[in-house]
């Protein structure tokens, strides 16, 4: 079984490495049944998409304000090309709208930044709960 991929969209390179270490932290911790997981970091939109693309990620952490797009457009672009993909939207911004658009284009999870660890168990714990219901195949390159 291989590791899952895990891509990681955030314009604010602090962000996107607070992600990575507080997963890596929690795998440490024992507190997930993976320990081990591939990361890959976009700062952009267009980053991500060619990344998503290339990579095929089975979570995504994303950030709502992005230079280049809205991460609402991407989270409908990515759930179209693959609806079984599990995504966090990540925001500094948490308005109702902002929560209420994410999960109907299809989020898995809404993180308010700043966010803390236990935020991020919370979603880590969804995705790999979900991976034991509807699994993804985690088997193949």
């Amino acid at each position: 079984m291989r590791e899952p991929k895990i891509l990681l969209v955030d314009d604010v390179d602090y962000s996107r490495q607070l992600l990575r270490n507080n997963i890596m932290a929690l795998t440490h911790s024992r507190l997930l049944q993976h320990n081990t997981f591939n990361f890959f970091n976009a700062g952009t939109a267009s980053a991500a998409v060619s990344l998503f693309n290339q990579q095929r990620p089975d979570l995504v952490f994303l950030d709502i304000e992005l230079p280049d797009s809205s991460g609402l457009e991407l989270l409908s672009r990515f759930k179209q090309e693959r609806p079984d993909c599990f995504i966090s939207m990540i925001s500094g911004q948490s308005t109702l709208q902002n929560v209420q658009q994410s999960i109907a284009k299809g989020a898995a999870t809404f993180i308010v930044k700043p966010f803390s660890g236990d935020k991020i168990l919370a979603a880590m714990r969804l995705f790999e709960k979900r991976l034991t219901v509807r699994p993804i195949a985690l088997d193949t390159p």
